[in-house]
C-alpha cells in the first residue's frame, strides 16, 4: 500500500517537539537525540514520522502511538 504524506506541522507545537525529541536512533543506539528533517505519513492505517538523528545522520523511522484509541 502507497504512503499517503501528512501534514506534520499542523500539530500542536508542543507535540511536535516532543515527537521531535523523543526519538530512538538504531545506528547510535540511543534514546532522544532528535530527528531533523521530519515528515508524515500514514501506511496500512499507522502513522509514522521519519526523518534523520540529528547525532549520526542515519534514517530514523517511529511509528506515531496515540494512547486511548
Amino acid at each position: 500500500m502507497a504512503k499517503d504524506q501528512r501534514d506534520f506541522s499542523t500539530r500542536p507545537l508542543q507535540e511536535q517537539a516532543f515527537l521531535l525529541e523523543n526519538t530512538w536512533c538504531d545506528a547510535c543506539s540511543e534514546a532522544d537525540l532528535g530527528i531533523e528533517s521530519p515528515t508524515e505519513y500514514m501506511e496500512n492505517g499507522q502513522v509514522f514520522l521519519e526523518g534523520y538523528c540529528r547525532q549520526c545522520g542515519s534514517h530514523i523511522c517511529s511509528e506515531i502511538i496515540v494512547k486511548g484509541e
